[in-house]
C-alpha cells in the first residue's frame, strides 16, 4: 500500500464518513452539507490515511497514533464535561471541543511518537521503560475512553452524534489505509487523488462560508466541520 493509494482511498472514505451527516439536513441543503462535511473529513482523513499506508513507517506511526488518541481522552473527557455544564451555547461548545481535541491529539502524537522512537533505539533499560510507559498510557486512556463512551451514550442526542461521527472517521481512516487499490487502477488515476482533494476542500470551504450553513453545521455536525474552521470555512 503506497502513500498515493492511501491518499485516494482516504478521499473515498471521507465521502462515506460525510454521507450520514448530510442526511441530517433538509433536502434543499443536503448536497451542500455533504460537500462541506466531506471537505472537513478529507482535510484530515486523506493525509492521515496516506501516512498510515506508508510502508516505511506504518508500524511505528500506527502505534503512536493509537496511543495518542487514547491518551488524549484523559484531558478531553473532563474538558467535555466542563463545557457541557458551563456552556449555554451548545454549537459553540461543540466547535470549541472539536478544535481543542485536534490540538491535544496532535500534541499527544508528538509525545507518543518520541516514546515509540525511544523504545526502538535506546538501551535495554530505557527501551523497556519507554514500552512500559506506552502500555500504561494506553491502559489509562482506554479506561477513560470507555468511561466517556458510556457517559456519552447515556447523554443527550448532540453528544451521541458527536461520538458516532468521531468513531466513524477514525474507523474509516484506518480501513482506508488497509484497503489495497489495484495497481492498474492507480496507473489510470495517477495524480487524481491530490487534485480531487484540493477541489473538494476548496468547494467545501466556499460552501461553509454561508452564515446559515455555519449555524446548521455547528449544531448538527461540529466534529466533521471543525477542520474547515482553521481554513476560514
Amino acid at each position: 500500500m503506497t502513500r498515493r493509494a492511501g491518499f485516494l482511498s482516504g478521499l473515498i472514505a471521507a465521502a462515506l464518513a460525510a454521507l450520514p451527516a448530510a442526511l441530517r439536513f433538509e433536502s434543499g441543503s443536503a448536497w451542500q452539507a455533504f460537500a462541506v462535511c466531506m471537505a472537513g473529513c478529507a482535510l484530515v482523513m486523506a493525509p492521515l490515511s496516506a501516512a498510515l499506508a506508508s510502508p516505511a513507517s506504518t508500524n511505528k506511526f500506527r502505534t503512536a497514533l493509537t496511543v495518542a488518541v487514547l491518551v488524549a481522552a484523559l484531558p478531553l473527557l473532563p474538558f467535555a464535561t466542563l463545557l457541557k455544564t458551563t456552556t449555554h451555547h451548545r454549537p459553540l461548545g461543540g466547535v470549541t471541543l472539536a478544535v481543542i481535541a485536534g490540538l491535544v491529539i496532535v500534541g499527544s502524537l508528538l509525545i507518543c511518537g518520541r516514546l515509540v522512537t525511544w523504545a526502538g533505539v535506546q538501551s535495554n533499560r530505557l527501551s523497556a521503560l519507554a514500552r512500559a510507559l506506552l502500555i500504561a498510557l494506553a491502559v489509562l486512556g482506554s479506561a477513560a475512553l470507555l468511561l466517556g463512551l458510556v457517559r456519552g451514550l447515556n447523554g443527550g442526542s448532540e453528544y451521541q452524534t458527536g461520538i458516532y461521527d468521531a468513531l466513524r472517521v477514525l474507523a474509516l481512516t484506518t480501513l482506508a489505509a488497509r484497503v489495497r487499490i489495484p495497481e492498474t487502477v492507480l496507473q489510470r488515476v495517477r495524480g487524481l487523488g491530490l487534485a480531487a482533494w484540493v477541489a473538494v476542500v476548496t468547494v467545501g470551504v466556499c460552501f461553509a462560508r454561508a452564515p446559515a450553513m455555519q449555524v446548521e453545521l455547528a449544531s448538527r455536525c461540529p466534529v466533521l466541520h471543525w477542520p474547515l474552521v482553521w481554513l476560514g470555512g
